[in-house]
């Protein structure tokens, strides 16, 4: 059965599209007979307003386009909440694309946003990606666009990101505290600006502590820390291990039950989203990096900005 339209209700009954639309919005010049007759109608044939002419004519889609560099267990989610949790309460919908990591996929997702007339996009850039050329376009069709979690050195779009100067030196102190006099330091794939940011970070404090030897190195998934460790623990001993990530932290923990290497007689610690720890070791120190704030506050931001008249407004930053 095909979808029905204001138009065939309006057939149907004999009257106006005008007094059909006015009817189903309990608009006061239409009596009451009149709107309980095209209730009835809408009612009996399925009737559902569509939302996109709707919003059309009102030049606005209500809908933002959320890009994602790949779909995963690991943060994510958290992300997806708080973005859901300030959008529906505004009426607005959204849509996720992952991008696969990749830059090509990252650069259709956009072309999907643009031709979805969405008012505004809300992106995590791929590990691939070193410019943002091609977000060019949706600037100067005025789409506002944020930034968040994985970006690049840029001055051009609003960002929300994590503290990792004061994450870096809160983990530091935890290995100080435990008397740690070896760590190795695990961090995610060495191509993005994050992990750089974060090793640059977790160097400079650690350095202060001549007592403290170190190692870093880079796992670009769980399965490369297992499969990195499994060899360097068989001639290298630590006493403290950092994670740069759930997802790094997953390995590690695989590999440590692997080596007979339970989580009291070592120092662990993590930046994690909060729930993954809890289920591993309790024993583990976690720095949590709340996704559903990081989402929270992009969305709040991209909502600032699509209702923002100054479209020439500086681009800022905001620390999570």
């Amino acid at each position: 059965m095909k979808r029905i339209t204001i138009k065939d209700l309006a057939e149907m009954l004999n009257i106006s599209t005008s007094t059909v639309s006015r009817a189903l919005k309990d608009h006061p010049d239409i009596s009451s007979t009149v709107k309980q007759r095209v209730k009835e109608a809408a009612e009996t044939f399925n009737y559902v307003p569509n939302d996109f002419a709707i919003n059309f004519r009102k030049k606005s889609s209500k809908a933002i386009g959320l890009i994602i560099p790949e779909i995963s267990m690991f943060f994510i989610p958290s992300i997806i909440k708080g973005i859901s949790s300030v959008l529906h309460k505004e009426g607005y919908h959204f849509f996720v694309l992952s991008s696969e990591e990749s830059c090509q996929i990252e650069e259709e997702n956009l072309l999907t946003c643009i031709n979805s007339r969405v008012d505004g996009i809300l992106i995590s850039v791929t590990r691939n990606t070193h410019d943002l050329n091609h977000l060019n376009k949706i600037r100067a069709m005025g789409i506002p666009a944020v930034i968040f979690d994985k970006t690049l050195p840029q001055k051009e779009y609003d960002e929300v990101i994590f503290d990792n100067a004061k994450n870096m030196a809160m983990a530091v102190e935890q290995f100080v505290a435990a008397s740690c006099t070896k760590v190795l330091a695990i961090f995610g794939d060495e191509n993005l600006e994050i992990t750089q940011v974060r090793k640059d970070f977790f160097i400079k404090e650690i350095s202060r502590f001549p007592a403290i030897d170190y190692k870093v190195i880079y796992c670009n998934s769980a399965d490369t820390v297992k499969d990195k460790l499994d060899i360097l623990l068989d001639y290298e001993n630590f006493d403290g291990f950092f994670a740069m990530s759930d997802e790094t932290l997953a390995g590690l923990h695989s590999t440590l039950i692997k080596k007979n290497i339970r989580g009291n007689t070592v120092k662990v610690v993590a930046i994690s989203e909060g729930t993954l720890p809890k289920y591993l070791d309790e024993s583990y120190e976690y720095l949590i990096n709340d996704g559903f704030k990081m989402g929270m506050t992009a969305a709040v931001r991209l909502l600032h900005l699509m209702r923002s008249q100054n479209t020439a407004q500086a681009a800022q930053t905001f620390y999570i």
